[in-house]
């Protein structure tokens, strides 16, 4: 079946939709509070919709900082039976990469991720990001994670993690986990309370990987 696509700024987003994810974000993760605290900071909401109802969501923020702009990544879901396709991701690259590609500053993304199925997205689609396993994180990267992470999540973030109170929805597969797992199980070991790892790439097309590419077509 046919997954429509919408971004909606977050101040048109209808209440009956508004109301839609609430109950979504509650059902799986609780904290109806939380939700709404992070909604209200956003400026677009992206809807994924099947037969009219809403089967994934995510929110964006962009903030623009003197020699740069950064987008940070909101409460994001995707419900069973949706979880392994791509259009979330699609839907994200193609508008993000539509607004960078007319900034006129270098553009970063801070994601949090509450699983490490969230962070395989980084090395899956691009090359340069940090925290990784393979290379340890600048000094020069870690002080701008660090500021922008603090500026956003105030006494929430603590060496490089935030404390967030929903649970993560990932179980561990039986199959052997790859490195980039591996690597994010270790950073954050309390992932299934609800605690999340800070990270920070650069959004360039130079920098996507040959899948990220192909996200954007």
């Amino acid at each position: 079946m046919v997954v429509k696509q919408e971004v909606i700024p977050v101040r048109q987003l209808a209440e009956c939709d508004r109301a839609v994810l609430q109950a979504l974000y509650e059902r799986h993760y609780g904290g109806p509070h939380q939700f709404e605290r992070d909604l209200t900071l956003k400026d677009w909401v992206l809807l994924l919709r099947q037969d009219d109802q809403v089967v994934g969501f995510s929110s964006l923020q962009r903030r623009e900082h003197s020699d740069f702009v950064v987008y940070f990544s909101g409460d994001t879901l995707v419900i069973p039976g949706h979880r392994h396709g791509y259009d979330l991701p699609r839907l994200w690259g193609r508008f993000v990469f539509e607004r960078v590609d007319q900034e006129k500053q270098p553009c970063l993304w801070l994601l949090l991720c509450a699983g490490f199925r969230t962070y395989r997205f980084l090395p899956v689609f691009f090359q340069r990001f940090y925290p990784r396993f393979d290379q340890p994180t600048p000094p020069e990267v870690q002080t701008m994670l660090d500021a922008l992470a603090r500026e956003r999540y105030g006494e929430l973030y603590h060496e490089g993690r935030v404390a967030l109170t929903s649970a993560s929805l990932e179980e561990l597969p039986e199959r052997r986990l790859d490195q980039h797992a591996n690597f994010f199980l270790e950073k954050n070991p309390d992932w299934k309370t609800g605690v999340e790892l800070v990270c920070l790439t650069w959004l360039e097309r130079a920098n996507l990987t040959p899948a990220g590419q192909r996200m954007l077509r």
